[in-house]
């Protein structure tokens, strides 16, 4: 079944086809005349030398409302905007079908879209997930479920940079950590990690063993031990904190494995803009004036640099996803990597895929604030603000929705106050609120499936009007990777709802059946949108 808005452009291009004119419709919902309005005559002044305002009548003129009988009326206002009335029977209809379709409602259709790779998260097995990993996840895993609602096949994956410095890194702080369970004075070599969360993966290390690594000598095979329990310790957290907030996997892929699978090389020798320079290998990123200096991929020594694996990798993820007409891979970043985009996108362009395949979305840190003061440190590991103590704090749904609430690009003052409050300073409470009153409104009535017939009203209309954008702002999401969309969205229903609530008398009234049927349909849309977020859906507050 068409949606309204989907019937009014079909109305509108039949008549552009009579008058011979190829354009763009964009249809918006009218803010004071009409339901719908649109632009169109605006935008063909200059292409056919005519006022707008004639324009307009000539494109109505060839709109049958016998044919489109869901418009009710269709007026022209100065200088030339065409607004669109629906039928009252449109409004009852429109939510019988959200009814019908349950959560269904708003999916887009998977023909013609491609398969996307989202990555995202990624951190370091080196320490516990950190409130900036938290944004990080929030945003991969809510756009992955809005692409799926989209119409999208996705495959959701998380890059285990395994290999390298930071390994070595792990492992040689681990063995020191562990040193010091037996002698205190143990020092740490000055290149170890040294927060807290290393003493704890000592400890489980020691836990597991006991003593029988106490003295040992540091060579490469003791190397490999304590390096491969930090990276298997540090994954089984993250794994679980991850689960914890309601975010998972299909893949997890191992920086490691590329190298031993002999996966990077193949790749680097198919690059078409290398070059030769102080013994080193150089990628040419400043051609087309990418980057302000070509980079290094290999150095004099004949080791490759971290941008190696990288290339190699974001054509690993492409091809697997066996879609090279219109296949997606996207990236969640922070926004310190902002220099590190072109270069990828370069080679990503370079071994001939083309550059609008792939996506980079840049989010920028958040602040923790409690009492106006900023918390940055963990009170238990003296390193940055873990995640998982967040989540002890304030709760999984907290943080999903306020992390993203905001833009990529904003920077976030996560107020730990405003967050948990139960008034309407919260957002979040609202919405969960709005949801609950639908629960409660519903259980009042013996209606198994309601039926709308009519709604005359504006509190019922503008209520209906708001339902009607759903399916509009999931396709508009997964096409611009917008999720901060979707909570404004659900907070403005929210606020309909509750101004609908105070003015109409759903109990005995003769429209009560139209009534309950419109709750449920705001409840569901209440509740898929809340999905999408992976926040509990409450039927009590």
């Amino acid at each position: 079944m068409k949606m309204v808005k989907e019937i009014i452009i079909d109305s509108l291009k039949e008549s552009l086809d009579k008058l011979k004119i190829n354009k763009e419709i964009i249809l918006t919902e009218a803010k004071n005349y009409g339901d719908y309005s649109t632009n169109i005559a605006l935008t063909l002044q200059k292409e056919l030398s005519k006022p707008a305002i004639e324009i307009a009548q000539d494109i109505v003129k060839n709109i049958d409302l016998n044919k489109y009988k869901q418009i009710s009326e269709i007026k022209i206002a100065q200088p030339g905007f065409i607004n669109f009335w629906i039928t009252n029977e449109t409004f009852a209809s429109t939510v019988n079908m959200i009814n019908k379709l349950g959560a269904e409602y708003g999916n887009g259709s998977k023909e013609g879209k491609g398969k996307i790779n989202v990555e995202f998260v990624s951190a370091n097995p080196t320490g516990y997930l950190h409130i900036g990993h938290a944004r990080n996840a929030a945003i991969g895993a809510t756009l992955c479920n809005i692409l799926e609602k989209g119409g999208h096949s996705v495959v959701r994956e998380y890059y285990i940079n395994d290999y390298g410095n930071q390994m070595n890194k792990l492992a040689i702080s681990v063995y020191s950590r562990y040193q010091q369970i037996f002698n205190p004075n143990y020092e740490l070599p000055e290149n170890a990690y040294r927060g807290g969360d290393i003493i704890e993966f000592a400890k489980a290390f020691y836990n597991k063993v006991g003593n029988k690594y106490q003295d040992v000598e540091y060579t490469a095979e003791i190397e490999e031990i304590f390096r491969d329990f930090g990276k298997e310790f540090a994954l089984e957290n993250i794994k679980k904190d991850l689960g914890r907030f309601g975010v998972w996997f299909d893949i997890f892929a191992s920086e490691k494995e590329q190298y031993e699978n002999d996966l990077i090389w193949p790749a680097i020798r198919r690059l078409k803009t290398t070059y030769e320079k102080d013994g080193a290998t150089w990628l040419q990123t400043t051609k087309g004036g990418r980057d302000d200096k070509d980079r290094v991929i290999i150095k004099s020594n004949g080791e490759s640099t971290y941008m190696c694996a990288d290339i190699a990798y974001h054509e690993r993820k492409f091809k697997a996803l066996n879609d090279p007409d219109k296949g997606i891979i996207i990236d969640v970043w922070g926004g310190d990597h902002s220099g590190y985009v072109e270069r990828v996108k370069f080679a990503f362009e370079d071994l001939g895929y083309r550059r609008e395949q792939m996506e980079v979305l840049l989010f920028q840190l958040i602040r923790i604030m409690k009492d106006g003061k900023e918390i940055k440190m963990s009170k238990r590991l003296g390193t940055s603000l873990t995640m998982r103590e967040l989540m002890d704090e304030v709760g999984k749904d907290a943080i999903r929705f306020f992390l993203i609430e905001r833009s990529y690009n904003s920077r976030i003052d996560f107020d730990i106050r405003k967050v948990t409050g139960t008034d309407e300073s919260n957002s979040l409470y609202i919405i969960k609120y709005a949801h609950a009153r639908c629960v409660q409104l519903l259980e009042k009535f013996d209606y198994k499936n309601p039926q709308a017939s009519e709604f005359s009203d504006q509190f019922s209309q503008k209520l209906i009007a708001e339902l009607k954008e759903y399916p509009d702002l999931i396709a508009t999401m997964a096409k611009s990777y917008k999720v901060n969309l979707l909570p404004p969205y659900l907070l403005k229903l929210a606020g309909t709802l509750n101004s609908f609530y105070s003015n109409i008398k759903v109990a005995n009234s003769e429209n009560e059946e139209s009534y309950v049927a419109l709750i449920k349909a705001v409840k569901t849309v209440l509740a898929d949108g809340m999905k999408l977020m992976d926040l509990d859906i409450p039927n009590k507050m």
